[in-house]
């Protein structure tokens, strides 16, 4: 597993299944999902209350440099034909160890 990238896609709710087309269109399979987020950001606060509505997930990826630029560019595509003001975060970090 030398090289692997871990990816972590941050996104409002309402997001989930065109991040799941992404994930399928970059044959990405193996995922975690961490849903129901509660936080705040520039885009505001989000708590799933009537106050501050609406939620937050997080699909966390363990992948290779090249399915992360795939991710990447998709996601970059998305962000620029949708231009809506939905939240979607890729953060990644280089994996110096995995132990399995």
């Amino acid at each position: 597993m030398i090289n692997m990238k871990a990816a972590m896609i941050l996104f409002d709710s309402e997001l989930r299944e065109e991040v799941f087309m992404i994930m399928k269109i970059v044959e990405i399979v193996n995922y975690t999902l961490m849903p129901n987020l509660f936080g705040s950001g520039n885009q505001g606060k989000k708590e799933g209350s009537v106050a501050w509505p609406g939620t937050n997930e997080i699909v966390l990826l363990v992948v290779n440099p090249d399915q992360y630029q795939k991710v990447k560019d998709e996601i970059h595509r998305f962000k620029i034909s949708k231009a809506t003001k939905e939240g979607l975060l890729l953060f990644s970090w280089t994996l110096d160890e995995v132990v399995v």
